[in-house]
């Protein structure tokens, strides 16, 4: 058997999501090459990719004593500890995965995502968006992260203002951005800094909102100003919703913003 050609027709099948035809391509290349590295930490990640986290764990575990296994593997080897119930583990594995070099920046989301959903390891998935802050300083989704994740650690709230100002600054045509900065910047006093961020949203956006909570928010700020204009604005599409919220394709893009909109 040629264990190259073997692996590549792994790798495709694998691409295709063929993914039992791909893990049987590897079972058998596996049975004349057992040292064969590379094709034990795809057969893991095809385990994953069909849940079958334990015997995931058990390929990417016989992978790391023969190659140094990729970012995406550790990944995966360690949110499967978790899965598991392996949670000391699992939290070790994440901080060394954290302090690789080689990570890829589209990693990253993936990973500060999946940390995010367990608060003992908030302080990792703050890491992450930092990290992925440090790779691309320019994108505004990663300080959103950031700032998200240290008001969920209990950072003063004028330090995680100043992050989403720089979300502001990054990507300004963005209305969450500003709705959550002036939100917050209303709940620490500063009214009429708040009421400047959210002025900067067009009218005729205001009229394209379709959470509630967010409006209820910006109708306080108007209000505060005397904005009769956009205090009715804000009212009006209010009173016009249906009890839905606002739709994303992104959960944790909405759970991340609707955090700023709850106090």
């Amino acid at each position: 058997m040629d264990a190259q050609k073997s692996l590549q027709k792994a790798i495709s099948l694998f691409k295709q999501s063929l993914h039992y035809q791909s893990r049987e391509e590897l079972t058998q290349l596996l049975k004349v090459n057992p040292e064969n590295g590379k094709a034990w930490e795809l057969k893991g990640l095809i385990e994953d990719a069909i849940h079958w986290h334990k015997s995931s764990i058990n390929s990417l575990e016989t992978a790391t004593t023969l190659i140094p296994i990729s970012a995406s593997g550790q990944y995966v080897l360690a949110k499967n500890y978790r899965e598991t119930g392996k949670h000391s583990l699992a939290r070790s594995v994440f901080s060394i995965l954290l302090q690789r070099k080689d990570i890829p920046e589209t990693l990253l989301p993936a990973i500060s995502s999946y940390l995010g959903q367990y608060p003992d390891l908030t302080h990792l998935a703050l890491e992450a968006c930092r990290k992925a802050v440090e790779l691309d300083p320019e994108c505004a989704e990663s300080w959103f992260g950031v700032a998200y994740f240290m008001g969920k650690m209990g950072y003063p709230r004028e330090h995680v203002a100043n992050v989403l100002r720089k979300v502001v600054t990054i990507d300004p045509e963005q209305r969450h951005y500003r709705i959550a900065l002036g939100n917050l910047l209303e709940q620490i006093g500063q009214s009429e800094e708040a009421y400047l961020v959210v002025k900067a949203i067009q009218k005729s956006e205001l009229n394209e909102i379709h959470c509630a909570d967010c409006l209820q928010k910006l109708i306080r700020i108007f209000s505060l100003a005397g904005d009769d204009s956009r205090h009715e604005i804000c009212l009006k599409k209010l009173n016009s919703l249906q009890p839905v919220q606002e739709h994303s394709s992104s959960k944790l893009k909405v759970d991340r913003f609707s955090s700023f909109l709850k106090k």
